[in-house]
């Protein structure tokens, strides 16, 4: 898995991005895919909200105690509800890498269900670009590429700085996962023209 790992012409700019976004992609993780999941490289503790928690059909009594606080992620110190792992598939089809991570858990409004941090991009020797709203990262399949989507991300950005983080935050996305066994044929309409392209 040392697979060389570039950005360049050919990867896709999103021309409704306004290039300032966060990366916000979709995971799978206790047989559910879970949207709205912010990468930020930029501090050490992965995060599952409460909500999200609950969602996933996770029970207070799986959480392992902690009782020292999170400090510097909001200014005031934000109490644990616990701690908990979960293994976490990042990546569709072929490529994707399933990987065990230990999330704190809070009681805390947020736009997202998920902020995965630096650990797990380094886990996944992932390597990132805003530009592109995109991670990279190598697979036994090849390099794996997560698009994050500029719709989501542009709503939950716009509800953060205006405070509405509840109103986001009571929509989930959480999907239902079950991994595709026989891949059904797609069927062709029989009421398709054929026109030859002249020359």
């Amino acid at each position: 898995m040392y697979e060389e790992i570039i950005y360049g012409p050919d990867d896709v700019v999103s021309l409704i991005s306004n290039n300032h976004e966060a990366i916000v992609i979709e995971v799978i993780t206790c047989n559910y895919k879970v949207k709205k999941v912010y990468i930020d490289n930029g501090s050490a503790i992965d995060m599952l909200y409460y909500k999200t928690f609950k969602e996933l059909q996770l029970e207070d009594k799986q959480l392992i105690p902690i009782r020292t606080p999170l400090i510097g992620f909001v200014g005031a110190p934000i109490k644990l509800e616990g701690m908990i792992t979960l293994m976490v598939t990042v990546g569709v089809l072929l490529r994707c890498r399933i990987v065990p991570m230990n999330f704190a858990v809070v009681k805390e409004l947020s736009s997202y269900n998920m902020i995965l941090r630096r650990i797990i991009l380094k886990a996944l020797r992932a390597v990132c670009s805003t530009l592109h709203l995109s991670i990279k990262f190598p697979t036994p399949a090849g390099v794996a590429e997560m698009l994050g989507d500029p719709e989501i991300t542009r709503t939950c950005y716009i509800a953060t700085l205006k405070g509405k983080e509840k109103l986001v935050a009571q929509t989930t996305y959480l999907e239902p996962w079950k991994l595709a066994g026989k891949k059904e044929r797609l069927q062709t309409d029989e009421g398709l023209l054929e026109l030859p392209i002249s020359k």
